[in-house]
């Protein structure tokens, strides 16, 4: 069963089992912090560290061929935790210092802020998570295993975050990570509002905060961003807080480094510049055990996926530690944008109102208006442009990824301890662009609300919505039980049958990097292929033998209803998978 296109539950009840998987990770957490860093006990933390070391331990078990014997202890232990912590967190909200908003901007941030509660827990619909981000934890749990470089190029770009949703879809839920990016959030700014105790400079930074387009595609999907990003800045944070950096700092702060680099692979490069000014700040203050901490860490950390790494590739070199994208898909991703315009426009401004989401937005330059207001936010300031300069050469230069420095941005905020600045008069200043977001906000809460309570209504949000879905539903209806399909499209999660991906295809440089490719289909004997539109010209066409059955002309489906212009039709043929590699057509 595939809970993607099956759902267990009703989406609102999805949302119960995630708020309870939270909560097992935040009891888990309590106790770890207790044990190890007990000065950085809160929600926030508690959830961050249990998450970080819970994940890790996971893909540490999965390398070892143990997933299929220790994810169900995993999902079973934070479930019966989380139900025992619910009363403890019930206890701490009854027991909140809170007050009711006056202000019709406070009123307007919480309104804001439901909805993109909303959003969270709405059904999936991102192109990427129907293709690796739940394709990964779904082919975890139908074969227990991370498939292979050879296999699936995209599989090997996700993270811990992606093995850790196969305890979430265990449990019947779909939702759970992005709702967990949205609680971090909303944590995340709780940490702000204690920290800086200024009622106009906490709305100024929470409409800061909300109102980058972005965000709306940060929430609405499994991709872990907003969580690590919060991690990166907190580690910024403990950085420039402490005057010295003790043993146990540096630990706290190297692990929030560490555990986001093992979410997605280009936290190393924003953690990189933080991870090195913490070094030298703590060898001041610290004995050589810090040596051997680094060694733990790093062994902990990085020293599996450099061993799983080097059984995967024939040629090891000393990137192949964190990545083995070949260099093909890696020029592919650095230059990969999400609108028209060249960088850094494309950060900003959308080439159409149907890319309004993969903007930043212009928030981001009140940071230069601040920039002498304090040593220390000026001293994050340099860091930020640092890593955003390191980041052009090395990442990838889209808006989500720039999310983070507006998170580092709120935390610079913390160091300003100027009263006479007038933060009413900088919130007004973005308070439009905030608006746009309530505005699509409301749009998309209202086409998807009543998929929260219905399982009907939940199909038809995707059908309208959800990347190639009506498609691949036709495919599951016509696809034998047994066939193994080769598909041509992204949303391979959406398949009941197994599948192999074609990614491999768009990435070679010679067609002996798709020997293995060849090799592992043989050997599974896919015995289908699925076409987009009866596509003459794919490099596979020579391998298909008869046309079993052909689609309507479906409408092309995406979240935004600007982007809904093209129609597809799909075909799926046999496939003579005993005639590869012989029948590949590299030239057609």
């Amino acid at each position: 069963m595939n809970i993607l296109v099956e759902p267990l539950y009703i989406g609102f009840f999805q949302f119960i089992i995630s708020l309870i998987i939270i909560s097992g990770l935040i009891f888990l957490g309590q106790h770890i912090n207790l044990l190890l860093f007990r000065k950085y006990q809160n929600a926030l933390f508690d959830l961050i560290i249990s998450l970080i070391i819970l994940s890790q331990f996971l893909k540490i078990f999965t390398y070892l061929g143990f997933f299929k014997y220790i994810y169900l202890f995993f999902t079973y232990f934070l479930l019966i935790a989380g139900i025992y912590n619910l009363k403890n967190i019930y206890i701490s909200c009854k027991n909140f210092e809170y007050s009711i908003p006056k202000l019709k901007i406070e009123i307007f941030i919480i309104l804001t802020l439901f909805l993109l509660f909303l959003i969270s827990i709405a059904p999936p619909s991102m192109a990427d998570a129907l293709d690796y981000h739940y394709g990964i934890p779904l082919y975890l749990l139908n074969f227990n295993k991370i498939p292979s470089i050879d296999f699936w190029l995209y599989a090997n770009v996700g993270g811990n975050g992606d093995i850790f949703n196969s305890l979430a879809l265990t449990l019947g839920t779909d939702n759970f990570v992005s709702f967990l990016q949205f609680l971090s959030l909303i944590l995340f700014l709780l940490f702000l509002k204690k920290e800086i105790k200024n009622q106009n400079k906490f709305i100024f930074l929470s409409v800061f905060i909300i109102s980058s387009p972005t965000i709306l595609q940060l929430l609405s999907g499994p991709k872990f961003m907003i969580l690590p990003q919060i991690m990166t800045g907190l580690a910024l944070y403990l950085f420039i807080k402490s005057k010295k950096i003790e043993t146990v700092d540096f630990l706290f702060i190297a692990i929030l480094l560490m555990g986001a680099s093992q979410f997605k692979s280009s936290f190393l490069i924003s953690g990189s510049i933080i991870g090195l000014l913490t070094l030298f700040k703590a060898i001041k203050f610290t004995n050589l055990k810090i040596y051997f901490y680094i060694f733990l860490l790093t062994s902990f950390f990085f020293l599996p996926t450099a061993i799983w790494n080097f059984n995967q590739v024939n040629d090891f070199e000393l990137i192949n530690i964190f990545s083995i994208m070949p260099d093909e898909m890696m020029n592919n991703m650095k230059q990969f944008k999400e609108n028209n315009y060249v960088y850094p426009f494309n950060i900003f401004i959308p080439s159409s109102f149907g890319k309004i989401s993969t903007v930043l937005g212009f928030q981001i330059f009140l940071l230069l208006v601040f920039f002498y207001k304090s040593k220390n936010f000026k001293f994050i300031m340099y860091i930020m442009f640092s890593t955003i300069l390191l980041h052009f050469y090395l990442g990838m230069n889209v808006g989500r990824m720039y999310y983070e420095y507006i998170l580092w941005g709120s935390i610079a905020f913390i160091f300003i301890k100027n009263k006479n600045i007038n933060y009413n008069f900088y919130t007004k200043l973005i308070l439009p662009q905030t608006i746009l977001i309530f505005c699509f906000c409301v749009y998309f809460v209202s086409i998807s609300i009543s998929s929260l309570f219905s399982n009907n209504a939940r199909n038809n949000f995707m059908i309208n919505n959800a990347f190639y879905y009506e498609g691949i539903e036709w495919v599951n209806q016509n696809l034998p039980i047994n066939a193994k399909i080769i598909s041509t499209i992204r949303p391979v999660a959406l398949l009941k049958n197994e599948f192999a991906p074609t990614d491999w295809l768009d990435f070679y440089s010679h067609e002996n990097d798709l020997v293995k490719y060849f090799e592992l289909i043989k050997k599974s004997k896919f015995d289908h292929i699925l076409l987009v539109d009866n596509d003459k010209t794919h490099p596979l066409i020579n391998c298909t033998g008869k046309l079993l059955n052909k689609s309507k002309r479906f409408k092309k489906s995406t979240r935004n209803p600007f982007n809904r212009k093209s129609y597809y039709s799909l075909s799926i043929y046999s496939f003579n998978y005993k005639m590869l590699p012989n029948c590949f057509n590299n030239n057609l």
